[in-house]
């Protein structure tokens, strides 16, 4: 007699990521834990915008602009930052936007997700 092992795949989180959820579906809480648990921060955001954009690219993003301003806004202006994460198909690609983002948007905070890459 042979013994045959068998692997059974099992889903372990099947929650769709804050960003691919319709705005409708999303509570102002769930905004608040995502902005505070991805960034860092300890307050809540002022104010944040959840989107979708169709064309050549197409992506979805959640951006939200911090309560209070970074302590280094004006002395690091010129150096890179890492505030919005890019993924493509929910597998995270760069956190560089350096050429997306004029530097005095430097303080917004989010992510971006497409289906393809530009």
């Amino acid at each position: 007699m042979v013994d045959k092992t068998v692997y059974d795949w099992e889903v372990m989180n099947d929650n769709k990521p804050i960003w691919l959820r319709a705005p409708k579906e999303v509570e102002q809480e769930d905004y608040n834990q995502f902005y505070k648990s991805f960034s860092k921060d300890t307050e809540e955001p002022m104010a944040h915008v959840h989107f979708s954009a169709e064309g050549e690219v197409t992506f979805r993003s959640i951006l939200y602009v911090p309560k209070s301003a970074p302590h280094d806004l004006y002395q690091d202006y010129g150096k890179t930052t890492d505030n919005i994460k890019m993924y493509v198909k929910r597998v995270f690609i760069t956190d560089d936007f350096e050429e997306m983002m004029p530097k005095y948007l430097s303080f917004i905070k989010g992510v971006v997700d497409s289906d393809d890459l530009p």
